[in-house]
């Protein structure tokens, strides 16, 4: 069965939608999806690591949080939004050679254990370099140097674009020569190295550009929300995207779209119970032993199939 593809045009109409989705909400309703378009970015990026190159990044937050707080800490001392944009990037560039490097030396389990000892280090510095990030305190942006000083529906506007921007990049990469590449290596890397192809090199590649779209998620969220915690780069969000990849359906793109949002919709349904945590797992559970493969396994399934012009099976 293959994959849904939509067509052009059918991206272009998803475009408008998303644009004109504030026109039929209000005041919180507007930063919730704001918020949402947000940690769906976070989640693609992640997506472009674990399902389509089949690392297991398990501290992806740094990517996330580290750019965020060098942009925040830049914009609370200078009034300048390009400088801080540059700082942010710098930082996530820094973080994810770095990273990455050594990650992809280890490989395989060491590959986990790295990303992760990353996550664990940066919430470690976070909480106790109170002079930089706050501390257990967090760091606050300033209101006029921040997406409160515009209207929220302007708001959702420019997180929109960005994310529309930032999706069809992740979508033009992996159905590129690097994505080709990408999946071969996933399926067979001894193969792929025996072809004389770089594999360390496509790795880190991948690693930069999904660096680079989590860390714009951060700074977006940095605007967004105006306040900077060490939860940002800690291992529960790292946790939490792995999650929301897992659930949506990886190696989809659109799948951990629809994992955060099924994740954040759930979260705020059942917050309000005390029996949050619990009832959040038992449905986590169902929904794996009812969509193993996602939830967008669920829309493949019920997707229309036409006669393959070649074979005569059908496909969707």
């Amino acid at each position: 069965m293959k994959s849904l593809r939509p067509s052009t045009p059918a991206w272009f109409i998803a475009g408008a939608i998303l644009l004109v989705v504030p026109l039929f909400l209000e005041g919180y309703s507007v930063f919730l999806a704001t918020e949402l378009l947000i940690w769906a970015l976070f989640a693609v990026s992640l997506d472009l690591l674990l399902g389509y190159t089949g690392l297991p990044s398990f501290g992806h937050a740094v990517f996330f949080g580290v750019p965020a707080y060098a942009f925040g800490m830049v914009l609370v001392r200078q009034d300048s939004l390009a400088l801080a944009v540059l700082a942010g990037y710098c930082a996530v560039a820094v973080v994810a050679l770095l990273v990455g490097y050594f990650a992809l030396r280890t490989g395989g389990t060491g590959y986990i254990i790295v990303t992760l000892l990353a996550s664990f280090a940066f919430f470690t510095f976070a909480l106790t370099a109170t002079g930089l990030t706050g501390g257990e305190d967090g760091l606050r942006l300033p209101r006029d140097r921040s997406f409160a000083a515009l209207d929220t529906r302007l708001a959702y506007g420019i997180v929109a674009s960005v994310w529309l921007l930032l999706f069809l990049l992740a979508r033009w990469v992996v159905r590129s020569n690097v994505g080709h590449l990408l999946a071969a290596i996933r399926s067979n890397e001894r193969r792929v190295q025996a072809m004389g192809y770089h594999v360390d090199a496509a790795k880190l590649l991948v690693t930069l550009v999904s660096a680079f779209i989590a860390g714009t998620a951060g700074m977006l969220y940095a605007l967004l929300s105006r306040t900077l915690s060490a939860e940002l780069v800690g291992p529960a969000l790292s946790t939490e995207v792995v999650i929301w990849v897992l659930l949506g359906g990886v190696q989809t793109l659109v799948g951990p779209i629809v994992g955060a949002a099924a994740f954040m919709g759930l979260k705020q349904l059942l917050s309000s119970t005390t029996w949050y945590p619990l009832l959040l797992g038992l449905v986590f559970i169902a929904i794996v032993l009812w969509a193993p493969r996602g939830l967008v396994s669920l829309l493949a399934r019920r997707a229309p199939r036409h006669p393959s012009p070649t074979t005569g099976d059908t496909e969707p």
